[in-house]
């Protein structure tokens, strides 16, 4: 039986993104950097340790990473308080039926603790989880497993009593490490075939995890 879903946040719950594709753009190129699209795949679901250390890998540049975080964060702050945070499809027709059975809902992602806290306000939402586990609330962020045992213990139910939603190969891998079985829903990335052979569903709409959890009660 399943007790609790742990979703991840950014491409799963909240459509960020393109927002964050945007931001990152602008800050690259206000430092002179060509944008490099393929390296912000590479860092969905990653820790901000693990995006840091790969930019400025990529780049040459071990000052990079520092220079355009700000630039892109107060990019994307301004952008929140002037427009809000969209909401993936299906998000609160499965939450209503979470909690109208009593299934707990823990948030697990690499975003910060305080700026997860923030987008959830921002997206009006955050009274529907019942606890988050941000980036810097582990010793690992993904795609290692911490995150993932840490929102089950969060959740106060069994690993197995649980299962995972993500859109990324590095949350799939997490959560997979982590012995909870994963639902993948597709962002706009579609994740490497032997990563997605970790998840044991596929969904296009969150609101189809409703029937996934019926079919375990």
């Amino acid at each position: 039986m399943i007790k609790a879903v742990l979703f991840d946040m950014d491409g799963t719950v909240l459509d960020t993104e393109p927002m964050y594709k945007k931001a990152w753009k602008a800050a690259f190129e206000r430092e002179g950097y060509e944008f490099n699209e393929e390296l912000f795949n590479k860092c969905v679901g990653l820790s901000v340790a693990l995006c840091k250390k790969l930019i400025n890998e990529t780049y040459g540049d071990s000052g990079l990473f520092d220079k355009t975080f700000p630039v892109a964060a107060s990019w994307v702050y301004n952008y929140k308080k002037a427009n809000g945070i969209p909401i993936k499809a299906g998000f609160v027709e499965l939450s209503d039926y979470l909690r109208d059975n009593g299934v707990k809902s823990v948030i697990a992602t690499s975003t910060s603790h305080n700026a997860a806290v923030e987008d959830l306000t921002y997206s009006g939402i955050i009274d529907r989880f019942d606890g988050i586990v941000g980036g810097d609330d582990t010793e690992n962020g993904k795609p290692f497993p911490d995150p993932y045992i840490k929102a089950a213990e969060l959740a106060g139910v069994g690993r197995d009593e649980c299962i995972a939603v993500e859109d990324s190969k590095n949350g799939i891998t997490s959560a997979h490490s982590a012995g909870i079985r994963c639902v993948y829903a597709k962002d706009f990335l579609e994740v490497p075939s032997e990563t997605e052979e970790k998840a044991f569903r596929k969904v296009k709409s969150l609101k189809e995890i409703i029937n996934i959890i019926k079919e375990e009660i």
